[in-house]
C-alpha cells in the first residue's frame, strides 16, 4: 500500500509496508510543475560500503562496530493520517531504538520530526535522523542532488570510496557534518525542478551531507558532529530530531543575471539555471580546500578550473547559500592564491589531475588568475600574485625556447587534459592554451604597470601564432593539425576544442576561421544525422582509435574513443563553438546551437550518461563489466561553460582589467536587454538599448 501526501508544493509517497519514503518531488513555484523523484530507488553499481545500498528516505545508524541499522527493516508498525497533509508513523523498531515519525507539509515547508527512545545503551558511530538518499537510477536523466557546504563542517571518509578513486590527484569522497548544532544550508538539485531547484534544509541537530560518486548523494542530520567518535546513548534516553525542507524560489549563490525581452526569454530562464547548477555545484566536489573539480566528486583538472574561472567572471551574488557557506568567487580567489603560494615555495602549482606531467597547468593558472583579478579588482592582491605569475610565465618561456618557439612534448604520453590520446611533439591544445595564457599574463602586467614583463610576452605569443599558422594549417582539409609529432608528421583528426579556442583567441585569420567552422559542419553531415543533429558538438570528427591510450592498453574498443570520443560529454566545447560561429558571422546557427544545449538541459538536467556517450546522447560503454563504476558515473556534463555563451558571445561582453566592451548579436526583438555584472570589485548594471545589433563576421 502506497500512501501519498500532496499539496501544491510537495508530492510525497510513503511505502506502507516499511517505514520508508520512496518518492519525493517538489515544485519551487507552487504550480504543480514537479521535479523528478529525488529519492534513490536503486544502485547501478555495488560498492563495499553498506550505506550505498540504502534507498529512499528513512532513519538509521551505524553502531560502534560499524553495523548498519535502518528503519526500513521494520515490518511491524502503525500508520495514520491525522490530516490530509500529515502522516503519523508509530512503533518503528530497529536495532536498539523505537521511533515515531510525523511528516507534514505546511505550504512550501516539509517538516519531518522523529522522536526516539533507546532501549539499551548503544554506541552510535554515526546516524541519519532522517537521511534522504538521492537518486541512483541506472536510467539516465533522473535527478541527483548536489549541495554546497559551509566552512563550519568536519570531514571524514567513513562513507568514502577512496579505493575506487585510486588515481593521481583524487581525494576522498567524504561525509561533511556541521560542527555547530542546528543551522541551515541550501541544497542545489540537478533535477527537473523548474524554474528553481533549490531547497533550504534546516535541522535542530547536526546537518550533514555525503556522497558516493555522482549517482548517490544524501542529506541528513545526526546526533553528533564528530564523525570518527562513537557517541554513547544511554538506555531509556529520548531524543527528538527535526528536519525542514523548503523550496527557495529566488536565486541563491552566484547567478547569471540577464533579462531578455523577446522569443529567447524562456531559453534564457533555463540557461540561468544551467549556469547556477554548474558554477555553484562545481565546488561541491569533496576535494580538499574547496577546489573546483570537473565533476562533483572527482579529480581536479586545471583546464576545467580555468573554464570555471571564465564562468565566475560573469556571475553576481544573489542570496545566501548558508550561514557561512563557501561560494564560487571565494573558491576561485583562494584557489589562485594557494596555487601561487605553492608555485613560489615548491615550484609547482599543487596537486591535481596529471600534476606530474601536464603541460596545460601553467597557462590555465595564468588564465584563472587574470579572471580572478577581473572579478575583485584588488591591485594589492595582484601585486602579491605577480611574482608567481611571472615565475609561471618564465617557465613557459623556457619551455618555448626548448621547443624552438612552441611547447614540445618529448615523450609519447598524456601531457594535458586530452589524456586519452598518446602523442608527442608540438600539441595544438597545449600551444593554443599557452598563447591564451601569455595574453592573460600580459593583460595583468599592463594593469599593474609592469612594462618590461608585458613587452616580454608579446613576442613569444606572436611566435606561437606565426608557427601555428605557417606549419599546422592544411588548406586541403580546411583545418589545423592536432599535433605535429617529433618526426615532423602532422596528425589531423579535427579535435574541435583547441581549433575553436584558436579562432576565438584571434590566432586564426578570418578566412581560415571560416574554413574550420565549415569543415566541422561538413564533417558532421558526412557522419550522418545523429552526429549533425546532436545537441552537443563532438570532440573529434575523425577516427583516432589507433592513438587511444585505452585502446592500446586493453586492445579493445572499451572506450570507443575512435568514433564516439566524448560525443555528448565535454559540453563546454559548445561554448567555443558558439563563439567561433559568432566570430565568422554565422549568428543564427550560434543562437540555435546555444538553444539546443539549453533545451537538452531543460529536458534532462544533463544527468545522463557518463564520459562515454555516443552521439545520440546515449551511453555507449557497455563492455568490461569490471569497469561498471566508470560506466555509471555521470559527469556534471563537463563545466557548464556553454551557459556563459549568452553574455560572452551573443551579447559580446568582454570583461578585462581595463574595462568592459559590449557587442551584441541577438535579434532586434530581444532588446532592450539588461544585465548585471561584477567587475573589478563592484556590481555594474548594463543596459543594451533597443537598437539593431552589430553582427560581427569575417567577411
Amino acid at each position: 500500500m502506497d500512501i501519498r501526501i500532496q499539496n501544491e508544493f510537495w508530492n510525497i509517497c510513503f511505502a506502507g509496508d516499511h517505514p520508508l519514503v520512496t518518492s519525493l518531488a517538489f515544485d519551487a513555484s507552487g504550480q504543480s510543475r514537479w521535479c523528478a523523484n529525488l529519492l534513490k530507488a536503486g544502485s547501478p553499481v555495488s560498492l563495499g560500503s553498506p550505506i550505498a545500498g540504502i534507498h529512499g528516505a528513512q532513519s538509521g545508524y551505524f553502531d560502534a562496530s560499524k553495523q548498519l541499522h535502518v528503519s526500513s527493516s521494520c515490518s511491524s508498525f502503525r500508520i495514520s493520517r491525522p490530516t490530509d497533509c500529515e502522516l503519523l508513523v508509530r512503533d518503528i523498531s530497529y536495532g536498539s531504538v523505537h521511533e515515531q515519525w510525523r511528516l507534514r507539509v505546511v505550504g512550501a515547508r516539509l517538516v519531518w520530526k522523529i522522536e526516539q527512545r533507546w532501549i539499551s545503551g548503544t554506541g552510535v558511530l554515526d546516524g541519519f535522523f532522517p537521511g534522504l538518499f538521492f537518486t541512483a537510477h541506472a536510467k539516465w536523466g533522473e535527478a541527483t542532488v548536489f549541495q554546497l557546504w559551509d566552512r563550519a563542517a568536519s570531514q571524514d571518509d567513513f562513507y568514502g570510496i577512496s579505493a575506487h578513486l585510486a588515481t593521481e590527484g583524487s581525494c576522498s569522497v567524504s561525509r561533511r557534518t556541521r560542527t555547530e548544532v542546528g543551522g541551515w544550508s541550501i541544497a542545489k538539485l540537478l533535477s527537473h525542478a523548474r524554474p528553481n531547484g533549490d531547497l533550504r534544509v534546516s535541522v535542530n541537530k547536526y546537518l550533514k551531507k555525503g556522497e558516493l560518486l555522482n549517482y548517490m548523494s544524501f542529506l541528513a542530520q545526526g546526533l553528533s558532529c564528530e564523525p570518527e567518535a562513537s557517541l554513547t546513548i544511554r538506555g531509556g534516553e529520548s531524543i527528538q530530531a527535526e528536519m525542514t525542507l523548503e523550496p527557495v524560489p529566488p536565486d541563491t549563490g552566484l547567478a547569471l543575471d540577464i533579462d531578455l525581452r523577446g522569443d529567447l526569454q524562456n531559453v534564457n530562464a533555463v540557461n540561468r539555471r544551467l549556469f547556477d547548477t554548474h558554477v555553484n555545484c562545481a565546488i561541491m566536489a569533496d576535494t580538499r580546500s574547496w577546489r573546483f573539480g570537473n565533476e562533483p566528486s572527482g579529480y581536479v583538472a586545471l583546464l576545467c578550473q580555468y573554464m570555471y574561472s571564465e564562468m565566475v567572471k560573469y556571475g553576481v551574488m544573489r542570496g545566501q547559500l548558508g550561514q557561512d557557506c563557501v561560494n564560487a568567487r571565494q573558491v576561485l580567489t583562494e584557489e589562485v592564491e594557494q596555487m601561487a603560494a605553492n608555485l613560489l615555495s615548491r615550484g609547482t602549482i599543487g596537486s591535481g589531475y596529471m600534476s606530474a606531467n601536464a603541460l596545460d597547468l601553467l597557462p590555465s593558472f595564468l588564465l584563472a588568475m587574470r579572471d580572478s583579478l577581473v572579478t575583485h579588482g584588488d591591485r594589492a592582491i595582484g601585486e602579491q600574485l605577480f611574482p608567481a605569475a611571472w615565475l609561471a610565465t618564465r617557465q613557459l618561456i623556457d619551455q618555448l625556447a626548448q621547443g624552438h618557439g612552441m611547447i614540445f612534448a618529448p615523450e609519447e604520453r598524456a601531457h594535458d587534459y586530452w589524456d586519452w590520446i598518446a602523442r608527442n611533439g608540438r600539441l595544438t591544445s597545449v600551444n593554443v592554451l599557452v598563447y591564451m595564457g601569455l595574453l592573460a599574463f600580459g593583460e595583468m602586467a599592463k594593469w599593474l604597470g609592469r612594462g618590461p614583463e608585458y613587452d616580454a610576452v608579446k613576442t613569444h605569443a606572436q611566435t606561437i601564432k606565426n608557427i601555428f599558422n605557417e606549419q599546422f594549417w592544411s588548406e586541403e582539409r580546411g583545418f589545423y593539425a592536432d599535433w605535429i609529432d617529433s618526426r615532423g608528421n602532422a596528425k589531423f583528426f579535427l579535435y574541435a576544442g583547441p581549433q575553436l579556442q584558436a579562432i576565438v583567441a584571434g590566432m586564426a585569420p578570418p578566412g581560415r576561421a571560416r574554413k574550420v567552422v565549415e569543415s566541422i559542419q561538413r564533417r558532421r553531415r558526412e557522419l550522418g544525422q545523429p552526429w549533425s543533429a546532436c545537441f552537443s558538438l563532438q570532440t573529434n570528427l575523425f577516427d583516432a582509435e589507433e592513438y587511444s591510450t585505452m585502446f592500446r592498453k586493453f586492445k579493445s574498443d572499451q572506450t570507443r574513443f575512435g568514433r564516439t570520443m566524448n560525443g555528448g560529454c565535454l559540453l563546454s566545447w559548445n561554448y567555443y563553438w558558439i563563439g567561433a560561429l559568432v566570430t565568422v558571422g554565422m549568428i543564427d546557427e550560434a543562437i540555435r546551437s546555444w538553444s539546443r544545449v539549453v533545451g537538452r538541459f531543460a529536458a534532462t538536467s544533463l544527468v545522463e550518461g557518463s564520459n562515454f556517450w555516443d552521439y545520440s546522447g546515449q551511453p555507449s560503454r557497455t563492455t568490461f563489466p569490471q569497469d561498471e563504476l566508470a560506466a555509471y558515473e555521470p559527469f556534471l556534463s563537463d563545466q557548464g561553460l556553454v551557459s556563459v555563451a549568452l553574455p560572452r558571445w551573443l551579447l559580446g561582453i568582454e570583461l578585462k582589467l581595463d574595462g568592459i566592451s559590449v557587442a551584441p548579436v541577438l535579434p532586434p526583438s530581444e532588446y532592450p536587454i539588461t544585465l548585471n555584472l561584477f567587475h573589478l570589485g563592484k556590481e555594474v548594471a548594463v543596459e543594451i538599448p533597443g537598437l539593431t545589433p552589430t553582427r560581427r563576421g569575417c567577411d
